[in-house]
């Protein structure tokens, strides 16, 4: 007695078709054998922690999954339509741009009372480390003066430049 299948002949596949069930079955095997790796550590370690250094160990035997035939070129670059023109790298101004960008997020963030902290600590470590005489010279040679003293006669000027930016307004 003849039977019948619904499964068409290898023959009549097409090449799409062949390359499909043939990467179909490569994954069957590396998921058989890596089934298998796991019976087999499971008979070994019992219920030991496993690290991953074994993984790769276990699809060493499996079959590599085809990669795909006919792959998609890559994107070609985009043209340069701004010459390079090497200019020479200033360190000290690329450092003081961030320490001022950083500096006044911090402030933003959690006020000045917490940068008068920072300082604070970072006086007594110096001071500490280095000495007193270390300390003023690093004082002096930055040109900080201290917290900022008010002058009355310049804060009237900025507040009244304000008043006339807020009535601009």
């Amino acid at each position: 007695m003849a039977t019948t299948s619904d499964w068409p002949e290898f023959e009549s596949l097409t090449t799409e078709q062949r390359q499909a069930e043939a990467d179909y079955f490569a994954r069957m095997d590396a998921a058989e054998a890596y089934g298998a790796y796991i019976e087999r550590m499971a008979d070994e370690d019992g219920d030991e922690p496993y690290d991953d250094w074994g993984v790769p160990a276990a699809l060493a035997g499996a079959a590599p999954v085809p990669a795909d035939p006919d792959p998609a070129p890559p994107a070609p670059a985009a043209p340069n339509v701004i010459p390079f023109r090497p200019r020479p790298f200033d360190r000290a101004a690329h450092c003081q741009a961030i320490a001022a960008g950083g500096g006044l997020r911090t402030v933003a963030l959690y006020g000045h009372q917490h940068m008068r902290t920072i300082g604070k600590a970072g006086a007594r470590a110096t001071i500490a480390k280095h000495g007193v005489g270390t300390f003023r010279g690093i004082v002096a040679a930055k040109g900080w003066t201290g917290p900022r003293r008010p002058e009355l006669l310049a804060d009237l000027a900025v507040g009244r430049d304000l008043a006339d930016l807020d009535r601009a307004a």
